[in-house]
């Protein structure tokens, strides 16, 4: 990829893997621009992605296919072209990265054509392709088969198992249970059930759990904070699928389907000695991965206006700044931390016309705020000419000299180089287009 403004970028088709990287814009309306070839995009009726709005150029920006990415040039827009929320000149993009040109804000996808669209998987439960794979995978398997789920918390581990029973046909009831909320000495009690005068406080009989969702499914939320001494006893009743409540003498059968949650791989507890290895194996029918917030941004506006149309009649105008840092912040807490914050913004600024950057939280806005934006939008004139600028006196000569040690190590690659020394990409191509005297060209030739 050439690194100055003027040429264009080139590209050797020949090395491209058969599916590449695509941008799903987001906003304001959801389409797909595939990079298959040089593609500009703008509100010209030229452009290969004809992008109509106020905020973006006749031709505001131009994208190649590259073997592992997709290289981004700004066409001297009026408004900038920015990647992760930082203004950027050209850039190498990644899965992931968030693009914003004018008033449109895009995140990079895998290639999937057409791409699935954003919808209700299973009854209030919603998302694009990446949760999509998931689903077809849980709707495929036998209705008795055991299923771990693994994922983040927040990520919406119990809405995919209240899927995985509806789509199972099993009759019985959907009952969970948090596993880190069992009292250590009535776990067993509340599992398996007990008899009147069983022990000090049982004043009553109860099934237990297992027998309350005969014929249905089991949900053993968080299943690694089950108390050791009970993972035998929960085998047992795996094994020979039948219970026995505690005070009596005679087991009873039951037919439940376990669903099992867990934050981390129970293949790693077991390789710790936290879970038993036999338990593992019974539990583990198909383990299904639920990919965090972060890894799937293209479903955080979605989310975000599908959350907001369950508590309000007429929501407010979204800002394109606002967009982007809702796609660029990581969501440590996935989806409940999203819906909390739907519901926080509207309680404060839904009688707004507009929702603006401003109003979220200090920790999403830091998060879009690594990169210091010009005080105008216009940039000026020796901004957008990386051959008039100067070298900034605020910009770290160790970090470039790491950067460019790296860039020979790794072939001038920028992705790789910047990951080898924990920089984030658009600070580096800032660094570089920083640095007139400086040519990633020169230093590719002679890699």
């Amino acid at each position: 990829m050439a690194e100055t403004t003027q040429p264009s970028v080139s590209t050797n088709f020949r090395s491209l893997p058969e599916r590449w990287l695509q941008v799903s814009w987001v906003f304001p309306q959801p389409r797909v621009t595939r990079v298959s070839g040089r593609h500009v995009v703008g509100r010209d009726e030229s452009c290969d992605s004809v992008l109509v709005g106020s905020e973006i150029s006749r031709r505001h920006a131009e994208l190649h296919p590259l073997p592992q990415g997709i290289a981004v040039r700004d066409l001297d827009s009026s408004n900038g072209l920015y990647v992760n929320a930082e203004r950027v000149k050209q850039a190498e993009l990644a899965l992931g990265d968030v693009l914003r040109c004018g008033e449109w804000v895009g995140v990079v996808v895998s290639d999937t054509y057409p791409p699935p669209p954003f919808r209700e998987i299973a009854e209030g439960w919603y998302g694009g392709s990446a949760l999509g794979e998931v689903a077809e995978a849980a709707r495929r398997i036998p209705q008795d088969l055991p299923l771990i789920i693994q994922g983040e918390t927040g990520s919406g581990k119990e809405g995919m198992a209240r899927a995985a029973h509806a789509w199972s046909g099993r009759r019985g009831p959907f009952v969970a249970v948090n596993c880190a909320a069992l009292p250590v000495q009535l776990a067993e009690a509340e599992l398996f059930g007990y008899r009147k005068g069983a022990f000090t406080g049982a004043e009553a009989a109860s099934p237990g759990l297992f027998r309350a969702a005969h014929g249905g499914s089991l949900f053993l939320d968080e299943i690694l904070d089950l108390p050791q001494a009970l993972q035998p006893k929960l085998l047992r009743v795996l094994e020979e699928r039948e219970v026995r409540a505690l005070g009596e003498t005679r087991s009873v059968a039951i037919d439940v389907r376990v669903i099992a949650a867990t934050q981390e791989p129970l293949r790693l507890a077991v390789e710790q000695n936290r879970f038993r290895a036999d338990l593992h194996a019974r539990l583990d029918g198909l383990t299904l991965v639920l990919p965090p917030l972060r890894a799937r941004r293209a479903d955080v506006v979605p989310l975000f206006q599908q959350f907001a149309r369950q508590h309000a009649a007429a929501l407010p105008a979204l800002d394109p700044k606002f967009v982007e840092a809702l796609c660029v912040y990581d969501w440590p807490l996935n989806v409940r931390e999203l819906a909390l914050l739907v519901r926080r913004l509207l309680g404060l600024h839904g009688h707004e016309p507009r929702l603006l950057k401003a109003h979220l939280p200090e920790r999403v806005v830091e998060a879009s705020s690594n990169g210091v934006e010009p005080a105008s939008d216009q940039a000026p004139a020796d901004a957008r000419d990386s051959s008039k600028r100067a070298w900034k006196k605020t910009d770290d000569d160790r970090e470039f000299d790491a950067l460019v040690a790296a860039l020979r190590a790794h072939s001038g690659s920028v992705a790789k180089a910047a990951a080898a020394i924990g920089l984030n990409r658009a600070r580096a191509y800032r660094l570089l287009s920083a640095r007139p005297d400086f040519s990633l060209d020169e230093l590719r030739r002679g890699s």
